[in-house]
């Protein structure tokens, strides 16, 4: 008898052999049992998950006379096949004259799906059902899958159609609704490793734990994939398979130098890590399967680093898993998730361009250069305390202007010496103490330091007509938020006596509090001198006067490499611009 591969011996022949695909079989089982068998289905799902295996079971076990168990008192009916009568014998071996495997992807024409539609119409030769196993099915094309509609809508009670497909996406919805839907899923690498053990155990072949996780690992979920793999392993080193005979052939690099690899990463030593790679590479390692280890290692570095309870969902072997903790102490969920970004793009790159070599070298640099990242809740803490120095300092220098420049003061004395100075407070201060120091003028009596202060008082107020001139000032009291908020591109016009009226932009308007509504109020008031009541309204509202027209003529006559120098010497800006080491690249 001819050599059989393991994929194919050890193709499960029972529901209860399926690995990982229980969902599937348990709803299939129960609709046997309860003779609720459908008349269509669709199987889908990735490559190597057992999709075609599934089919072919439930054509055995719809078909088979012999499904029951014996128990210690009687037989009971199950949903499993025997797989010991003819029927069983025939669809398991493939010469089945009531199981017809089509393959859509050779077979996709409609003439295919026209001859389909008259042999279905003839009755089972030996078998209860006669089942069609459509594979690849959505290859088929538009007027096949037209051609198929009606009977795979209305079929004859005899017949029942399984098909399976990768591409789920692909299917017409006028088929799926006529099917039903099972979803085959990916395995869970521990599963895969438990299927492995299996066959090894049973095929006496010397496999470390080692060696299957990496098989696992390479298999992505599928289990077809990882027998295949393992046939290879042991048609090239033989029956004792360990890590070091395995990893050439696979194309993974050494242990020891990806282990060197990975912790140079983590340190930072550029040097190291590009010397580690370029003997990776004269080893002939497959540099992509060693960029797919990185992004595993970080990956579980990362599940660490949030939680130690996360070790179950760890890939490495779990002996690692004392190493894994202490260096995911010494790295951040920030940085990890940042090294295994660069790396999944480093991957597209090789894919697009090649050069993998070159391209993990970029990789390194960049990941040997990456800092620790600023987090949320600490750019807003330092942009509150930017905001509060600068409201402070415009504060203090506004009351500053104001005492070095007061107006005549009529004391009923004569004015004070040109080398009288007037301090100011500090900022944060509620209350100013004035102190004027002169120089003996004859007889003149010094001023009052509260006559003085009430003097000061009065100079500062305005009369609100002047609005448009001191509007800047009243702004510059008022916190960044409100600023650049609700007062930005804000118009005020003086509406009657003590009446101002202030046009907002709707979409800051829309937002605003009555709480930064009065302190706008509270600030006028503190300017002007006395109570001012003040009337909102939308800036589409408020007619543009002809100053205003001739202001925004005269702002857009502004070269934009004029708008650009006057917002970089702007403070303010220039401040937050050094605080994120930025730059301008626009102005509008």
């Amino acid at each position: 008898m001819s050599y059989e591969v393991l994929a194919q011996k050890w193709r499960p022949q029972n529901f209860n052999d399926v690995v990982g695909q229980k969902h599937v079989t348990t709803t299939l089982k129960n609709q046997i049992l309860s003779e609720r068998i459908g008349h269509a289905y669709l199987f889908w799902g990735p490559r190597g998950t057992g999709k075609t295996t599934v089919a072919r079971i439930l054509a055995k076990a719809v078909n088979c006379p012999n499904r029951l168990v014996e128990t210690e008192f009687d037989k009971l009916p199950t949903a499993e096949p025997c797989n010991q009568c003819d029927i069983c014998t025939d669809i398991s071996q493939g010469r089945s004259l009531d199981v017809f495997e089509m393959d859509a992807a050779s077979n996709r024409g409609i003439d295919t799906i026209r001859d389909l539609r008259e042999n279905v119409k003839l009755s089972p030769a030996t078998c209860t059902y006669k089942i069609y196993i459509i594979d690849e099915v959505h290859m088929l094309s538009t007027e096949a899958f037209n051609a198929l509609l009606k009977t795979l809508e209305e079929p004859p009670p005899h017949v029942i159609f399984i098909m399976a497909t990768t591409e789920h996406a692909k299917i017409p919805k006028t088929i799926t609704s006529r099917c039903q839907d099972f979803d085959f899923r990916h395995l869970d690498d521990e599963k895969v490793i438990s299927r492995l053990q299996l066959i090894t155990t049973t095929e006496n072949i010397t496999a470390d734990e080692e060696v299957l996780t990496l098989i696992a690992r390479q298999s992505e979920g599928c289990l077809r994939d990882a027998e295949n793999l393992l046939e290879r392993l042991v048609s090239s080193v033989g029956k004792n398979l360990t890590v070091a005979t395995v990893e050439p052939t696979l194309g993974f690099g050494s242990s020891f130098l990806l282990h060197q690899l990975t912790e140079a990463i983590t340190q930072r030593n550029l040097a190291d890590s590009l010397a580690t790679l370029n003997r990776l590479a004269k080893q002939g390692t497959d540099l992509k399967q060693c960029l797919h280890q990185l992004i595993v290692y970080f990956r579980d570095l990362r599940l660490l680093a949030i939680d130690n309870n996360l070790a179950e969902l760890v890939q490495s072997p779990k002996s690692d898993l004392p190493e894994l903790k202490q260096a995911a102490e010494q790295m951040s969920v920030g940085r990890l998730s940042r090294i295994i970004r660069i790396l999944m793009h480093t991957t597209r790159d090789i894919k697009q361009y090649g050069y993998a070599q070159l391209q993990l070298e970029a990789a390194l640099i960049q990941l040997n250069s990456l800092e620790e990242g600023l987090q949320l809740q600490e750019i807003v803490n330092k942009l509150s305390a930017l905001e509060q120095k600068i409201d402070s300092a415009e504060g203090a220098t506004h009351l500053s202007k104001t005492a070095q420049s007061p107006p005549p003061l009529s004391l009923g004395a004569p004015p004070p010496s040109p080398r009288a100075r007037v301090s100011s407070p500090q900022a944060g201060s509620t209350h100013a103490d004035f102190h004027a120091e002169t120089e003996p003028q004859g007889m003149a009596p010094e001023p009052n330091p509260k006559e003085l202060s009430d003097a000061l008082a009065q100079q500062v107020t305005r009369d609100l007509a002047e609005l448009p001139s001191f509007w800047e000032e009243v702004k510059s009291q008022l916190p960044m938020k409100t600023r650049y908020g609700l007062l930005n591109e804000a118009v005020p016009s003086v509406n009657g006596e003590n009446r101002v009226k202030i046009a907002c932009s709707p979409t800051h308007f829309s937002i605003a509090n009555e709480g930064e509504k009065q302190n706008i109020v509270d600030a006028l008031t503190q300017v002007v001198g006395q109570p001012v009541q003040v009337e909102w309204t939308n800036l589409d509202t408020v007619p543009q006067t002809a100053d205003s027209t001739d202001a925004s003529e005269k702002k857009e006559q502004k070269t934009a490499y004029v708008r650009k120098r006057e917002a970089e010497e702007d403070p303010q800006l220039k401040t937050v611009l050094q605080l994120f080491d930025a730059k301008i690249l626009e102005t509008q």
